[in-house]
C-alpha cells in the first residue's frame, strides 16, 4: 500500500490512497510556507517539490543567482498582492523553458493557499489552445475565455465533487481531480499504461497523480512513519 511504498497506490484500496494523498498534499503546503530562500540548497528543496521542474534548477541558479531567486519567491509568496503579479514576478526569472517556470509560479501559489486558488497548469488549462483536463469536464460548447472563468469553472467542479462526498475546506480535491483526468488522457492517447504490474488502472493512475503533484517526497515521510 502506498503507506508503505511511496511509489504505489494501496492495492485494492483506492480510499485509503485518496487519503493519503490528501496528507502529503497538506505537508507539501506547510513545507512551502514555511521554506525561506537563502542558499542554493534552499533552492534546490523548492525546485525538488515541483515534479516538471527539477530539471531546471541549475539554469535558474546559472542564470539568476540566489538574490534574484530569493526576491521572486519571497514576492510569490506575497500574500497581499493580486495573483498575476505574484506569478509575473516569479517568471521574471529567466529561464530556457519559461511556460514551466510560469506552471511553477501558479502551483506554489495553489499550494501557498489551497483554500483560495486551484491549482492551474497547462496540462490543467492552457488558455492559448483551449485545451488541459478541464475541458473535459465542461458542457458541450463551452469555451473558458480568461482567468476569471476558469477559476470559477473550477469551484463550479469542487462544488460537483462535495456532492458526491469529495467535500474540503480548499481545492485539494479538484487539483487530484484534474491531473488524475490528464494522467489518464495520457496514458490512454499513448496507448502507454503505467506500471500495469500493479493491477488495475485506478490505483496505477492514482499512483501516478500523487507524482506529478510533486508528492514523492511527502509520501516518503508517510511511508517512513508507518513503518
Amino acid at each position: 500500500m502506498l503507506a508503505k511504498d511511496a511509489n504505489n497506490t494501496a492495492k485494492s484500496n483506492p480510499k485509503e490512497s485518496l487519503s493519503i494523498i490528501i496528507k502529503a498534499m497538506q505537508m507539501k503546503t506547510d513545507f512551502l510556507n514555511s521554506l525561506e530562500i537563502n542558499t542554493e540548497e534552499d533552492v534546490k528543496k523548492l525546485f525538488d517539490v515541483i515534479f516538471y521542474a527539477k530539471k531546471h534548477y541549475s539554469e535558474i541558479i546559472g542564470n539568476n543567482g540566489i538574490d534574484k531567486v530569493k526576491l521572486a519567491f519571497k514576492t510569490l509568496k506575497n500574500k497581499d498582492l493580486p495573483y498575476d503579479e505574484r506569478v509575473k514576478a516569479f517568471t521574471s526569472l529567466k529561464a530556457s523553458e519559461p511556460e514551466d517556470i510560469e506552471d511553477m509560479a501558479k502551483e506554489i501559489i495553489h499550494f501557498l493557499e489551497p483554500e483560495k486558488y486551484p491549482l492551474w497548469t497547462r496540462w490543467v488549462w492552457n488558455p492559448s489552445k483551449n485545451s488541459g483536463s478541464i475541458t473535459y469536464v465542461l458542457k458541450d460548447g463551452v469555451v473558458l475565455k480568461n482567468e476569471k472563468e476558469y477559476f470559477d469553472a473550477v469551484s463550479e467542479l469542487r462544488e460537483v465533487l462535495s456532492i458526491f462526498g469529495l467535500d474540503s475546506p480548499n481545492y485539494y480535491y479538484t487539483s487530484i481531480f484534474l491531473v488524475y483526468s490528464y494522467v489518464r488522457y495520457v496514458d490512454y492517447a499513448t496507448l502507454l499504461a503505467v506500471d500495469r504490474k500493479g493491477g488495475g488502472l485506478y490505483p496505477s493512475h492514482l499512483s501516478t497523480t500523487a507524482m506529478v503533484l510533486g508528492l514523492k517526497s511527502f509520501l516518503r515521510v508517510i511511508q517512513l512513519a508507518n513503518s
